[in-house]
């Protein structure tokens, strides 16, 4: 398993905003298709096939297969599963899984087509005009972790991080610290160095550590989804040929929820001193000010984008039983606009001393250019009986890219460098989609699917054959090459049932399984920092760290008429 840095950046609880780094440049470019409960249960595997409102996303062409108009409606419930193990000090030993589930309701498709018809018995017969909401992305990701610890801090995480600025120098540009000291998380220990509330200052005031046992507990909610708004021009060329154009329109909604929060097991263990504003010590004289109980710092951000992009496919039959597609996409312009908040909590036994603190909201907004798209698809359609299609997608990341908006191209270029470990650090993603239909009686049919789509992540190899990767990457004067792509794919498989009435209703059910590669991250915001035991002797430790492994179980229904 590789291991991916917690999205947390540094900038992201300054004033920069959330974490606009090739990863999440990848996140809102990635596609997970949905469509109908017929194109699930069918692996998605539609570029030759067509003739179905899930198809139309893949290939344009797909509405002109049909010489009928349809509505379509599927509503599904989402089941997401995460498993998540505690390291306290990333030395390898993991503890017991922490699970957690969560449920949530969404349509991914809802569309219909209108047919025009030429009167032509031969060339341009029809013309399809269809308009429909697709999903292309599920973000639901819910996680929870817990663990304990007697090495590190978050409190002594963040006071670590702020050593050497002046806490009179604390502003917009440090939101998170200036709250956490107001509220007392952490507080001077000398000129310009800093302690957790709860780390315990040495009597020479020399060093800082925890002195006893902390409860830690990590959540992440994330949810949302990626939308494409689709207008569909599709034409039927003799019934042996459809070519068809889509202008889409994706939107994109991101919510993102990150908490940390720590606890002492024993209180009595953590004394804490106050001081005023003059530096005297506030409480009895000998005697600690209070003793820490607990704190709670959770940062939001709250991502929307809107695209557009084009697209162009074509189905073709030259021989009967036999179907050809290909489809292309343009690259998406997005922009994106991203509010983020941060707070912060923390409670005492004498609760006098205890305060909570919000940042003000931070906004931005850039553009970002999503990868293009290629599709190709054969299928051999059986008669009555059935069908088998197979489907082969690419798309390529390294375009991917970063830009202010309105930018002054005179200008020193902020996204330069992401943008240049963009086109090293991501390739192109392979898809692979396959699916099976057998027709016991002509109302009813039995389906089955399967995909496989691989990270667009990469590595490469210095000059000495060191290994390089994005997290590792030493900027543009680093010389990579021998790039290869991480192992860590994506595998989905679906299930299906059919109905098709002799009137214009019909009904599709499907079932499927997405079981995402394994990851992990670290929990601590700021990146690692020196510790020491309660004898300033160097601890040979890491922060916690968190693996975990997630899947998303699709149920779907998809009700429709012909006319």
């Amino acid at each position: 398993m590789k291991r991916i840095f917690a999205i947390f950046a540094l900038g992201c609880l300054t004033y920069g905003a959330f974490a606009q780094d090739t990863y999440y440049a990848a996140m809102l470019s990635r596609n997970n298709y949905y469509g109908t409960a017929r194109s699930v249960a069918l692996g998605n595997a539609m570029t030759a096939l067509g003739g179905d409102l899930g198809s139309v996303g893949i290939n344009p062409a797909g509405s002109a297969v049909n010489s009928f108009g349809q509505i379509t409606i599927t509503p599904g419930l989402l089941f997401q599963s995460s498993n998540s193990y505690w390291d306290p000090d990333d030395n390898g030993v993991f503890g017991p899984a922490d699970k957690m589930t969560e449920v949530k309701f969404n349509i991914p498709n809802v569309g219909g087509t209108v047919v025009l018809y030429t009167g032509n018995n031969y060339g341009l017969k029809h013309i399809t005009v269809g308009f429909l909401a697709n999903n292309t992305n599920t973000f639901l990701d819910y996680s929870d972790a817990y663990g304990t610890n007697d090495k590190t801090s978050f409190l002594g995480n963040i006071a670590a991080w702020t050593n050497g600025i002046a806490f009179s120098g604390m502003g917009k540009e440090q939101y998170a610290a200036y709250m956490a000291n107001q509220i007392g998380e952490f507080g001077p220990s000398g000129s310009l160095n800093y302690s957790g509330a709860n780390q315990m200052i040495d009597p020479t005031d020399q060093y800082c550590y925890v002195p006893g046992t902390l409860n830690q507990r990590a959540m992440r909610e994330i949810y949302g989804s990626k939308t494409d708004i689709i207008l569909n021009l599709g034409f039927n060329v003799s019934d042996e040929f459809y070519f068809g154009f889509n202008l889409g329109l994706p939107t994109t909604k991101y919510r993102r929820s990150d908490s940390f929060m720590e606890s002492a097991g024993n209180v009595y263990e953590f004394p804490v001193n106050f001081v005023d504003d003059n530096g005297v010590h506030q409480g009895n004289e000998g005697e600690p000010t209070t003793f820490y109980k607990s704190s709670d710092n959770t940062y939001s951000l709250n991502t929307d984008a809107d695209g557009i992009y084009g697209k162009f496919g074509f189905i073709w039959l030259p021989v009967k039983g036999l179907r050809v597609g290909a489809a292309f996409q343009t690259p998406t312009h997005t922009t994106v606009h991203e509010r983020w908040q941060y707070w912060a909590r923390n409670s005492y036994v004498d609760s006098r001393y205890d305060g909570s603190a919000a940042s003000p909201e931070g906004e931005y907004s850039y553009t970002l250019t999503t990868p293009y798209i290629v599709d190709f698809g054969v299928a051999a359609t059986l008669g009555p009986l059935g069908l088998f299609s197979i489907d082969y997608e690419l798309a390529d990341y390294s375009i991917m890219k970063y830009s202010d908006i309105g930018r002054n191209y005179f200008a020193e270029d902020p996204w330069a460098y992401t943008n240049r470990a963009n086109k090293l650090f991501c390739g192109v993603s392979h898809s692979l989609r396959a699916g099976l239909e057998v027709k016991p009686s002509p109302e009813f049919a039995i389906r089955a699917g399967y995909s496989l789509v691989t990270d667009p992540e990469r590595y490469g190899f210095d000059s000495e054959g060191n290994m390089v990767t994005l997290q590792n990457w030493q900027g543009s004067h680093q010389r990579v090459s021998g790039f290869r792509h991480f192992q860590n794919n994506t595998h989905a498989f679906s299930l299906g049932l059919g109905y098709s009435s002799s009137g214009s209703f019909f009904a599709d059910a499907a079932l499927r399984l997405t079981k995402y590669p394994g990851s992990a991250y670290y929990p601590y915001y700021f990146g690692e920092y020196w510790v020491v035991d309660k004898d300033n002797k160097p601890l040979d430790v890491g922060m916690p760290y968190i693996k975990y492994d997630r899947s998303i179980f699709d149920v779907l229904l998809t009700v429709g008429w012909r006319f």
